[in-house]
C-alpha cells in the first residue's frame, strides 16, 4: 500500500473560475493557506470528486489506466492532494485529516457546487469517509473503489498475505515488541527482492508494469513521508461510515491482498451497494467494462 509513485508531463493551465466547468480543463487552485493543487476537471454529468490513495499518491494513476471510462457518465474532478503529485507541499508542513478535508470543501465553494459525488480509491478511503463526516449536506453519494476505512486491519491483511505469498511464517516478520509498520516494511522487501511485490495488487504482472509505466519519482511526494506523523489517519473510520446515509456504491476485489479480499465486510454504511469483482486492487484497470457498468448502473439511483 504504501509509497506508490506515480507520474506524468504536466502540461496545466490557469483558468478562470467561469471557464472551469468546461470538459477538460486543468489548472492550479490556491488554498487559504496558499498550498497550490493541482486540479483537472474532465467529462460530463454530475460532478465527482476522486480521492487518491498512497497515501501520498496522484491522480493521473486512475485516469491513465481506465478509470476516466466514467467520464461518460460524471464530470470527473481529479485533485492532487497536497504534497502529492503536481501539488505543491504545505508550508508549515499541515498534512492533518483536517486540513486535508478543508482543502477539498475550498474547492467545492470554488466550482459552485452545493453538493458533489465522492470516488475514493484505496487510502483515500479514509479521507473520504472523514470528508462525508465533516459535511453530510455536501455530499450527494460515495463510490467506494477498494479502499481502506481502517489502515491497521489493511496492514494485517498485508503482512498475512504477504508472508503466504513468500511461503514464510508471518513469526518471521511479527517480532516481540515489533510494530506493524516494521512487519509491512519487512515483508514488503522481501516480496520486492523475490518479484513477487506485483501479486499484492494484481493477479497479473502486466498489469504491475502498465502501472510503473506512469511512475515517475521527480512528483512530489511530502505528503506521503509526513501522513505518518499525524495519527488521525490510522483511526477506524468504519465506525463513523455508520452515520453516513447518503448511497454508497462499494467495488471490492476477490484477489486484493494489499486492502485485503474482505475488508470490506467491516463497514456500516447505512445505504451501500456491495459490488465484489474477480480482480485485485484496480479493478477500473483490470476489467473496466464491468466497473463502468456497476458505476453506471449506480448512478440511477443518485438523485443530486
Amino acid at each position: 500500500m504504501k509509497k506508490l509513485l506515480f507520474a506524468c508531463l504536466l502540461f496545466a493551465l490557469i483558468a478562470a473560475p467561469q471557464a472551469l466547468h468546461a470538459r477538460n480543463k486543468s489548472f492550479y487552485f490556491t488554498t487559504s493557506d496558499s498550498v497550490q493543487l493541482y486540479v483537472r476537471m474532465a467529462g460530463e454529468g454530475k460532478p465527482c470528486l476522486f480521492i487518491h490513495g498512497g497515501p501520498g499518491s496522484w491522480t493521473k494513476y486512475f485516469y491513465a489506466l481506465g478509470g476516466s471510462v466514467v467520464e461518460q457518465d460524471m464530470t470527473m474532478i481529479y485533485v492532487d492532494q497536497r504534497g502529492c503529485g503536481r501539488s505543491s507541499s504545505s508550508p508549515d508542513k499541515d498534512y492533518s485529516l483536517a486540513r486535508v478535508v478543508q482543502d477539498f470543501e475550498e474547492l467545492r465553494e470554488h466550482l459552485g457546487y452545493a453538493k458533489w459525488m465522492l470516488m475514493p480509491h484505496s487510502f483515500g478511503g479514509t479521507i473520504a469517509t472523514e470528508y462525508a463526516y465533516q459535511h453530510p449536506q455536501r455530499i450527494s453519494a460515495g463510490i467506494f473503489v477498494n479502499t481502506t476505512l481502517y489502515l491497521n486491519d489493511a496492514l494485517e491483511s498485508y503482512v498475512t498475505n504477504g508472508a503466504r505469498l513468500l511461503g514464510r511464517p508471518e513469526s518471521d516478520f511479527r517480532k516481540a515488541e515489533g510494530s506493524i509498520g516494521e512487519a509491512l516494511n519487512g515483508v514488503a522487501y522481501q516480496l520486492n527482492q523475490n518479484n513477487l511485490m506485483y501479486k499484492m495488487i494484481y493477479p497479473k504482472k502486466e498489469m504491475f508494469d502498465q502501472m510503473n509505466a506512469v511512475m515517475d519519482t521527480t512528483l512530489n511526494w511530502d505528503f506521503g513521508s509526513k501522513v505518518w506523523d499525524f495519527p488521525e489517519y490510522a483511526q477506524d473510520f468504519t465506525i463513523k461510515s455508520a452515520s453516513l446515509k447518503m448511497p454508497v456504491l462499494v467495488i471490492s476485489g476477490n484477489n486484493d491482498l494489499s486492502v485485503g479480499p474482505n475488508h470490506y465486510r467491516l463497514f456500516k454504511f447505512a445505504n451501500a451497494t456491495y459490488r465484489p469483482m474477480d480482480t485485485g486492487h484496480c479493478p477500473y484497470q483490470e476489467q473496466t467494462a464491468a466497473f463502468h457498468k456497476h458505476v453506471r448502473s449506480f448512478l440511477k439511483k443518485v438523485k443530486s
